[in-house]
């Protein structure tokens, strides 16, 4: 029996063409999607300050995380996507929790005091600098300062 053509979006294909686009359809449909992981830090809150400063208010709950020294959280900016880091009781770094590998966030690793990328395993300093690619490209880094008088951290963009 010869195959009937069907009109489809404008084109013609057979009920067989069809039938196993349709099933390619229902077998991505079931399998689970391969995104990649990304980071499992929290995201603060952060407010605009002057230009294109951003703050974050260290007593704001959604900041907690930078409350003592070695603790991290993600802010999201118009621009980027930055990890800050609290270093010591005066100290912060913030730079991009973006891999330059393949873009996926990544988490902090206290002990280490390393960037680490759950997807392919890249690993990058404090600095930026790529420690162990695949990644070959450092990270971007933005200019941090912590006010103890007012317990808020200003990056600057």
């Amino acid at each position: 029996m010869k195959s009937a053509k069907l009109p489809i979006c404008g084109v013609e294909c057979s009920r067989r063409a069809l039938l196993q686009g349709l099933g390619a359809a229902a077998l991505v449909s079931i399998v689970p999607s391969c995104t990649q992981a990304g980071s499992d830090l929290p995201t603060g809150k952060s407010t605009s300050c002057t230009g294109t400063d951003v703050c974050l208010d260290l007593a704001d709950p959604a900041n907690a995380a930078l409350a003592s020294p070695g603790g991290a959280l993600l802010v999201d900016t118009t621009r980027d996507t930055i990890m800050v880091i609290r270093m010591s009781q005066v100290d912060v770094v913030a730079l991009s929790a973006i891999c330059t590998h393949a873009g996926c966030s990544m988490n902090f690793n206290k002990q280490t005091q390393q960037l680490d990328c759950p997807c392919h395993g890249s690993v990058f300093g404090e600095d930026g600098s790529v420690i162990h690619g695949p990644a070959s490209r450092p990270l971007a880094v933005y200019t941090a300062s912590l006010d103890t008088q007012t317990n808020t951290i200003t990056l600057t963009l």
